[in-house]
């Protein structure tokens, strides 16, 4: 082997475990396909909010990982979120029918507008908690059905 072939060598072996290296330490990123379905009509949005821990879940958006709005028109009604980290997370979806940017209830606090959640938890007294509606990221993509109420 000559000198010129044995430098090509050497540097394509740093290279590629700079590579290597690299790829190992990426972080594992994934996305969330979210169906909705149930929508007794199809005034308003849908306010879809990604939470990573019961910090906030379900109802304080703001605390979410990730919140979107989605026009509840149409039949079908899907969202994609992208480039998720891999993990453990939980989503909340209300049907905004009025489009005032908040979840309507009566004096009892009791939702007047649709209600949904990861897992499809059973209804209780209250809101389901974060543990009930958790799923794990773990691949390139989760796909979510959920129901509302």
């Amino acid at each position: 082997m000559n000198m010129k072939n044995l430098f090509l060598l050497v540097i394509l072996m740093i290279f590629g475990q700079q590579a290597l290296c690299a790829e190992e330490s990426a972080p594992d990123i994934g996305r969330i396909r979210v169906k909705v379905a149930g929508l007794k009509n199809d005034l308003g949005d849908l306010r879809i909010a990604l939470f990573n821990s019961k910090t906030g879940f379900p109802g304080k958006s703001e605390l979410a990982f990730s919140r979107t709005v989605i026009p509840a028109e149409g039949e079908t009604h899907v969202h994609l979120i992208e480039q998720v980290p891999y993990g453990t997370y939980a989503v909340a979806v209300f049907h905004d029918e009025n489009r005032n940017g908040k979840l309507d209830t009566n004096f009892l606090g009791i939702p007047k507008e649709a209600v949904g959640a990861s897992n499809n938890p059973k209804s209780r007294f209250g809101p389901p908690s974060f543990d009930d509606a958790k799923f794990v990221l773990d691949r390139s993509e989760v796909e979510l059905e959920i129901r509302m109420r």
